[in-house]
């Protein structure tokens, strides 16, 4: 009888230690389920916070133009990539601050981290039919060239860590990067803010 209770005590005790952590993680990746499934009308609180940019403002994407067809927002674009053109979906995007060491594209402990949860979502029953472009960004120190090649491996990183750690096919995610084109703070273009990874829902996935 008394062990009994001991180990009811030390399951209550477990389960109250955990479950802040863990709802905190699940509420995370519910947030990112509805911010990137492809759902007419549904929407999340903040939202204007996190997605990337506003509707009809395609100069946000350095190299992309805009195309017609159906979208919530009415935003698609199309974006180049290995003489391949893909159209995306700027309502069903999030900006994920991903720090990067300085001119590296190697993950921290930190940034594996804060992906945790878009594996999870991307591993959810919810987006598992759909395919996202994964875009790197660097900040504005050294030459634009190289900072694109530089933005190309962490958006490859990223997909890369993704597709080995959660069930995701390769197939789903796309690698691309931006460069220093498209700072997040232009008022700092050497902060580290802008070192950092766009996930968009690719049109017609």
């Amino acid at each position: 009888m008394f062990r009994m209770s001991t180990l009811g005590l030390c399951v209550t005790l477990l389960s109250a230690l955990s479950t802040p952590a863990e709802a905190q993680t699940a509420d995370e990746v519910n947030q990112i389920i509805r911010s990137l499934a492809p759902i007419a009308g549904q929407t999340i609180a903040g939202q204007e916070e996190t997605t990337l940019t506003a509707p009809g403002n395609p100069a946000a994407y350095p190299g992309a133009t805009r195309t017609t067809g159906p979208s919530r927002s009415g935003v698609l674009l199309e974006v180049v990539r290995d003489q391949r053109v893909i159209v995306v979906d700027t309502t069903y995007a999030l900006d994920f601050e991903v720090y990067f060491p300085f001119d590296s594209a190697d993950l921290t402990p930190q940034a594996r981290m804060e992906l945790a949860a878009l594996g999870q979502a991307l591993s959810a029953r919810e987006l598992q039919p759909y395919s996202y472009l994964i875009a790197g960004h660097t900040d504005a120190v050294g030459q634009p060239a190289y900072n694109q090649s530089l933005s190309e491996r962490r958006a490859a990183a990223v997909v890369q860590y993704l597709v080995e750690t959660f069930p995701i096919a390769s197939d789903r995610l796309i690698s691309v990067g931006f460069g220093q084109s498209r700072l997040k703070v232009p008022g700092e273009p050497r902060a580290a803010i802008n070192r950092r990874v766009e996930v968009l829902l690719i049109a017609g996935s």
